[in-house]
């Protein structure tokens, strides 16, 4: 609508200034349509560079995530560095399992926070803020133009404590790491069989009930070891920088 407004009073001013002959009429004119157009671009400015008729409001969305990682008895939260500088990072997670992988906004305005909770399952709260018209006026007036515009945005990550935090290339290590497990040497199978020996006492020692079932035994204490191993190799590429 100011666009409207801006160009109808520049034709009345220059049609007032070329086309009539001098009169307090002209003159009324031309000082009238002289003030629409220095009005019109002023709020147009004001608009641009100071968000004239418009105010800040924050909206507040949460959602359960999953991770995307590929092993569902790994789970993790990735992260991506944006720049060189390392200031910025974006979070790679999933909204559906069976869905492609999708991540936290990459914007300066834009910060994420990650904390971990008891509970088995992980969210993601995002409050973002954004500039919007006051009124149906306002927003007419201009258009809507700028509508939305975001101005800040904080995303609180809160994953169980059974998840890690790696980043793409550590995720990629990782993955090296844990194929490299699955064709173990001599050296590593007897060191293996030594560890699994040495946990199922442990948990016998623990649940001396546990004894009345020595395959249910050693595959719990095998578990065990795997478990273990596969959380020494995540602290190992967590270590990586």
């Amino acid at each position: 609508m100011i666009l409207w407004f801006l160009g109808l009073t520049v034709i009345g001013l220059y049609l007032s200034f070329i086309m009539m002959k001098r009169s307090s009429l002209r003159s009324t004119l031309i000082a009238v349509f002289g003030i629409g157009v220095v009005g019109s671009l002023l709020l147009i400015t004001l608009d641009d560079n100071a968000h004239f008729g418009m105010v800040k409001r924050t909206t507040t969305d949460e959602q359960t995530i999953y991770t995307a990682s590929p092993n569902a008895q790994l789970p993790m939260l990735l992260k991506q560095n944006i720049g060189t500088d390392g200031k910025h990072v974006v979070y790679i997670y999933k909204t559906d399992p069976k869905k492609k992988a999708v991540h936290t906004k990459a914007d300066i305005v834009v910060t994420n926070r990650v904390t971990t909770t008891a509970n088995a399952t992980a969210s993601l709260t995002s409050k973002t803020t954004r500039w919007q018209y006051q009124n149906g006026f306002y927003g007419a007036l201009f258009n809507h133009e700028g509508a939305g515009q975001l101005v800040a945005q904080h995303n609180q990550l809160v994953i169980p404590t059974s998840w890690s935090v790696l980043t793409t290339a550590q995720a990629k290590q990782l993955g090296k790491k844990l194929a490299a497990l699955q064709q173990p040497t001599a050296e590593q199978k007897a060191s293996l069989a030594a560890a699994v020996k040495a946990k199922a006492a442990a948990l016998v020692k623990a649940d001396p009930k546990l004894a009345a079932d020595p395959t249910a035994l050693t595959k719990q204490a095998k578990a065990a070891v795997e478990q273990a191993m596969i959380q020494q190799a995540v602290r190992e590429v967590q270590a990586q920088k």
